[in-house]
């Protein structure tokens, strides 16, 4: 059982490098003073421990083992399939970045920035948690199909042949440490406070400046070569 766990324990942090999930989180704690990254952490832990229990207590084994032997052409429909939904998150990034641009306050006759009122910044905190644990919910979503690394670990868990309890334990294991980096980033703007504000602000300005435009760059490259290497895949095969 300790192999087992430290088996799934170096998979999940290994996993937890994740920039679907680290550049959202960073973007948020800076913009959102952390109340967005909260309930984004949330959604993605969320969706990745349900998708984890379905997995083992559903149609789990019979899934792993078709996963082991798919053939050529069910390999690239994948590839082609994530390459379509890197594109659209890409395409999606891009329009956010024209929104942001135009959510940005707007002077008012003295030239100073208009702050909103204290039940507007209330309701505008509330969005702002919706908005992040639905953006949470639906990166997990997209990426749930093809977490080949969540499936390793669910592979060995299957086969160790554990009790419920011990398979839950292991699926709560690897889901918080995939989280981690989030939490820790949650952690160091809850207890930092102030100090935490410059480095942060920075940060979430050059993400709100360059870091939309690179990162639809990559996503966009990355998305196109995998249609490309999919659909060539199907068409050669």
């Amino acid at each position: 059982m300790l192999a087992l766990t430290l088996l799934v324990a170096s998979i999940a942090l290994a996993d937890s490098v994740n920039p679907s999930t680290l550049v959202p989180a960073l973007w948020m704690a800076g913009a959102a003073k952390g109340h967005g990254l909260a309930s984004f952490t949330l959604g993605v832990f969320a969706v990745y421990f349900a998708g984890g229990v379905v997995l083992v207590f559903g149609p789990g084994p019979a899934l792993i083992r078709a996963l082991h032997h798919t053939g050529g052409s069910i390999e690239h429909g994948l590839e082609a399939a994530g390459g379509i939904a890197v594109l659209v998150f890409a395409g999606i990034l891009w329009r956010s970045r024209r929104e942001a641009h135009a959510q940005a306050w707007l002077p008012d006759a003295h030239g100073a920035a208009a702050a909103p009122g204290p039940e507007e910044a209330g309701a505008r905190e509330s969005r702002s948690s919706a908005s992040a644990l639905a953006l949470g919910v639906g990166i997990m979503a997209v990426e749930l199909p093809t977490a080949f690394m969540y499936f390793g670990a669910i592979s060995a868990i299957l086969a160790s042949h554990s009790l419920a309890p011990a398979e839950i334990s292991l699926l709560l294991l690897y889901n918080a440490l995939f989280v981690a980096p989030l939490v820790l980033l949650l952690a160091v703007r809850r207890l930092a406070g102030e100090r935490a504000d410059a480095w942060l602000a920075a940060a979430a300005a050059w993400l709100g400046r360059a870091g939309r435009i690179v990162l639809t760059g990559v996503a966009g490259a990355g998305g196109t070569a995998l249609l490309v290497l999919g659909l060539s895949g199907l068409l050669s095969a």
